[in-house]
């Protein structure tokens, strides 16, 4: 159960270094500050959420290519590749923002929802 917490703790913390460093690629002025806050504050931090989350996976039991994993797994990396694209093109406008960020809105819904396979599946 300790290790459950932990685990949970450390996606918590995951996720909210991806959320600053996102919000530090559209909010810095320098390139160079925006470049950094994704390549070494989102993107890592990403990884240590996807890590976290397989093992939250593993601890209860469920199947890793469930409809709500492999959804955001997916939509996660499409968000990280959009907040890449956006610090490479040096893109800052509403719809950069947006086209990053809706993807990792969907990504909660997912995690608070967990849509099953056998829900869609008739």
């Amino acid at each position: 159960m300790i290790a459950y917490r932990c685990i949970l703790v450390l996606k918590f913390l995951s996720v909210m270094g991806y959320a600053g460093g996102a919000a530090g690629a559209f909010l810095c002025d320098d390139p160079a500050a925006r470049r950094r806050a994704v390549h070494r504050v989102a993107s890592p931090s990403l990884l240590a959420t996807w890590l976290s989350g397989y093992a939250l996976l593993v601890l209860n039991g469920w199947p890793l290519f469930e409809l709500w994993v492999a959804g955001a797994l997916l939509l996660s990396l499409v968000g990280n590749a959009a907040l890449v694209y956006c610090v490479s093109r040096e893109r800052r406008d509403l719809s950069a923002f947006l086209g990053s960020a809706l993807p990792v809105v969907c990504v909660v819904a997912l995690m608070v929802v967990k849509p099953t396979w056998a829900q869609v599946r008739p």
